[in-house]
């Protein structure tokens, strides 16, 4: 005949009751919602300080301040056909991005800069007397991710 064992009675030791209380104390706070710390008041963060003539990165929707009051931000990749790296093409491709350019208290102005091997002309623009040059879009395209949405552009400005 099989033997039952009695169930002990014996109070939970010291250590035991502690466990059982981390326990609970984590299966409640991890089923708790926490609300977001209230939003600063403080305005974001100056944006990146642009030298003309030195080369500068921006990742997509990033602004930077230019001289003279001005600011520059990569609105978006209008296009982006260049040819994979790991792929054999018959054309290189091509990319295309918009900046838009602005000037406090007035409308941004918006252009266009197309990177094309052996076509350096249309990687360039004249906007408000400054020259915005497009210098690379990155990442580069691969076979397995042909576009992407963390884009970086390399501009420099220069005054014409």
């Amino acid at each position: 005949m099989p033997r039952s064992h009695p169930v002990s009675s014996t109070p939970l030791s010291q250590s035991a009751r502690l466990a059982s209380l981390l326990l609970a104390a984590v299966l409640v706070l991890g089923c708790t919602r926490l609300t977001p710390p209230p939003a600063s008041s403080n305005p974001s963060p100056t944006p990146n300080t642009v030298q003309m003539g030195t080369p500068f990165q921006l990742p997509l929707a990033g602004t930077a301040t230019l001289p003279e009051n001005r600011t520059l931000t990569f609105e978006r990749v209008e296009q982006d056909s260049r040819c994979p790296t790991d792929v054999a093409c018959g054309w290189q491709g091509q990319a295309e991005i918009v900046v838009a350019v602005s000037q406090a208290g007035q409308p941004a102005t918006e252009i266009s800069l197309i990177q094309r091997a052996g076509d350096e002309a249309i990687a360039m623009q004249s906007v408000e007397g400054l020259t915005v040059k497009l210098l690379e879009l990155a990442p580069y395209p691969t076979a397995d991710q042909p576009s992407n949405s963390s884009y970086t552009v390399t501009l420099v400005i220069t005054q014409p």
